[in-house]
């Protein structure tokens, strides 16, 4: 799949329309002939193949009318099936020979008397054949064609190639892996092409290309000429808090005509990476999100974009490091992967081609950087694919080099096209368009379970979100510092107005203190330790602007759902610290974290229960008191983690922690009522939920290895 077309065609075909209106109803053979070939040109395929079958209808006996239809066909949008019939139909004329021809010194493309068929037929006959997965009959006719013609012919190194891609594929079919595809619904694929999925680090937004008409029809009857359906457009789709998909929104930023496409959005969701046809030069931009619109899209700086063809690229969740593709003169051949990293003074460096571990003298494309920032998938022409682009994966190692790559297998790569591949943050899920069957458009966005050996290791993710008051709307000025607490090192994340939703990538093994500032005023503080596990760890967190009672359920959402209730800000800017009090850092370091008492439960597996009588627990009750009689209120933390160990009884570790964190709220309330307190008085400051530790490896006897990641905390002040 390629983004964009170059608009040339509207001239063109404004300029046939004129020569139709001036020969009037001219339906005569040569006529139609060189309309249906001047359409070929220009590559009108689908409106030059209806000349084409109207004269064969005519004519069926003609080679060369067969290979044109067929090879429009091919080439078409959205009829290729139809092109098999016609080309064999071509080929077993062309070689029985059995009619008169004109050209008796070989084959004129643009002469109406030609009958004979191009050696070209057998080439795009083996396509056919091998898209179709009959690779006996590929190897057949790709070999037939390079007997034909000598290897100086364009199509000779291609034809070489189809016979590699057919050796590969029997090789990868041979071996299928256990992916489970699914197809995203009827909520994100309308009934138009839907393709180039970017998924923000939380899972929780979906922005993707579409040609589908717009809500408002706005860009009805606003046709790209040689598709002959809608320009890409760019739309994005969020979660409610049962998981489930919205109806998709049109971004603000597409144009009224054009081609905008995704690319990629950075890790903290405030960064939407975009393509842009640009007439055909194709160039990447970037648009931030202020409030809950999107800017004005702007060209990426240094030499990321170029008079060549940029067409794809990836932000690293750190932000340092941007990987794009060009075809740009001086690389390997055809478009190769790039980067660019991030100089001290904030700008680009200038680009470096990846090298040919990676690039090869085919085509790279559709690079996507996990957010561990060592897992790079692209889409390739080259390496071992088994036909047309296939995914590959390589791991960046120790010393900084890439390894080579990896063909992620069959059946989630076909013979065809595969491109645009992503995965969700853990790993275990990947999203990418094909088309399919079950599909009810041109292409579709699908879903893949990946298996357990993909899952990501080495990266923790802060996901959550900012609760407002009932009413109200999350401040503009809501930011969320992080400090690394061994280093000093500061970095900071705004969350999304429309839902408050954040998202932080954190290194493990690592203390950090936690800053939520409003106005730059603290309203909430703790400190984490991200555990020393080479697994994927996830940390979810709500944090209330304004502490609720806890006789509400202490549950950890998804998302809200829709937008906040109230009236959303408008024309506000976040002030900056200023180094002031008021809670804050002064500029010199994190605030006070501290706690008034901490208790934490452990449990053994699939335990979940806290004992009134434990001396502990009394204990921190003692101090919650305290807290309410000295103070009005006390201000609760809760934090409940489960391990990876499998659980049948809860159906999933996300639940378990959840039933441990529900049990704790209720065990809460029930000891401050028992000593005469107002519940009402026990205020929820923030809560997280966890599923973190070592990947299972069938050993649940091995307590010692799991119990520490299964417990819940609860904290005061």
């Amino acid at each position: 799949m390629k983004h964009g077309y170059i608009l040339s065609t509207v001239l063109c075909m404004s300029v046939l329309c004129s020569e139709a209106i001036a020969q009037g109803q001219n339906t005569s053979f040569n006529w139609q002939f060189e309309e249906a070939s001047k359409l070929m040109e220009e590559k009108l395929y689908s409106q030059s193949a209806e000349i084409w079958n109207d004269l064969m209808l005519k004519d069926p006996g003609n080679a060369n009318l067969n290979y044109k239809l067929g090879y429009c066909y091919y080439h078409s949008f959205d009829q290729r099936e139809k092109a098999l019939g016609y080309l064999d139909k071509a080929a077993v004329l062309r070689a029985g020979g059995g009619y008169g021809s004109f050209n008796t010194s070989g084959y004129d493309p643009f002469d109406p008397r030609e009958r004979n068929a191009p050696a070209d037929v057998e080439y795009y006959l083996a396509r056919c054949y091998h898209l179709d997965g009959d690779f006996d009959k590929a190897d057949l006719h790709y070999k037939a064609f390079m007997s034909a013609v000598d290897d100086r012919h364009v199509m000779y190194g291609p034809a070489a190639r189809g016979l590699e891609q057919t050796a590969n594929a029997r090789v990868l079919k041979a071996d299928p892996l256990n992916f489970e595809v699914t197809n995203m619904g009827p909520v994100i694929n309308g009934p138009g092409p839907d393709f180039s999925p970017v998924l923000s680090v939380d899972g929780n937004a979906l922005f993707f290309t579409s040609r589908r008409i717009r809500a408002d029809s706005s860009n009805l009857g606003v046709i790209d000429p040689i598709a002959g359906q809608p320009y890409e457009n760019i739309y994005v789709s969020y979660k409610d808090r049962d998981g489930n998909w919205q109806t998709p929104e049109l971004l603000n930023i597409n144009p009224p005509m054009g081609h905008m496409a995704t690319i990629n959005v950075s890790a903290d969701g405030q960064t939407l990476y975009i393509y842009r046809s640009d007439d055909g030069d194709g160039n990447i931009y970037e648009s931030k999100l202020v409030g809950e619109i999107w800017s004005d899209p702007v060209l990426m700086g240094s030499d990321i974009n170029t008079k060549a063809w940029e067409t794809h690229g990836a932000l690293a969740a750190d932000g340092n490091t941007f990987f794009f593709i060009s075809d740009r003169k001086g690389g390997f051949g055809g478009r190769d992967i790039y980067r660019v990293v991030r100089l001290p003074n904030g700008e680009w460096s200038k680009a470096q081609n990846m090298g040919k571990t990676l690039n090869t003298k085919y085509d790279e494309d559709g690079v996507f950087i996990h957010p561990n920032g060592r897992t790079l998938y692209f889409s390739s022409i080259g390496h071992n694919s088994m036909g047309g682009f296939d995914i590959f994966m390589s791991e960046m190692q120790d010393d900084g080099e890439w390894s080579q790559p990896v063909n992620v297998g069959y059946p989630l790569n076909t013979v065809d096209d595969d491109v645009f591949f992503i995965t969700t943050a853990d790993g275990r899920r990947g999203l990418f368009s094909s088309l399919q069957p079950d599909g009810s458009g041109e292409k579709d966005i699908y879903m893949v379970q990946l298996p357990v050996e993909m899952e990501s290791e080495g990266l923790a993710v802060l996901k959550g979100f900012i609760i407002p008051p009932e009413g109200a709307s999350v401040p503009p000025s809501m930011v969320l510092y992080v400090t690394d607490k061994s280093t000093g090192e500061v970095k900071t994340y705004k969350p999304r107005q429309r839902d408050g939703v954040y998202v932080a990538i954190l290194p493990p093994c690592r203390e950090y203190n936690l800053d939520y500032r409003v106005e730059g005023k603290t309203i909430h503080t703790e400190d984490i330790f991200v555990e020393c596990e080479t697994s994927y760890q996830e940390i979810n967190k709500e944090v209330y602007l304004n502490p609720v009672s806890l006789e509400g359920k202490a549950i950890i959402a998804d998302l809200p759902v829709g937008s906040p209730p109230g009236g959303t800000p408008r024309g506000t800017k976040p002030k900056p610290d200023g180094g002031k009090g008021d809670g804050t850092t002064g500029g010199t370091g994190a605030p006070d974290a501290r706690y008034a008492d901490e208790f934490a439960r452990f449990y053994p597996y699939n335990a979940k229960d806290i004992d009134p009588a434990d001396p502990r627990w009394k204990q921190f009750i003692d101090v919650v008191v305290a807290q309410i009689e000295k103070n009005g209120e006390a201000r609760i933390v809760i934090e409940a983690s489960a391990s990876k160990v499998p659980t049948r009884t809860y159906g999933s570790n996300e639940v378990l922690s959840k039933k441990r964190m529900e049990d704790a709220r209720t065990r809460l309330l029930d000891a401050v009522k028992a000593r005469g307190q107002n519940a009402d008085l026990l205020k929820l400051e923030a809560v997280n939920s966890l599923v973190q530790g070592p990947r299972y490896a069938g050993d649940y006897k091995n307590t010692d290895k799991y119990e520490k990641f299964q417990y819940v905390k609860l904290k005061v002040r």
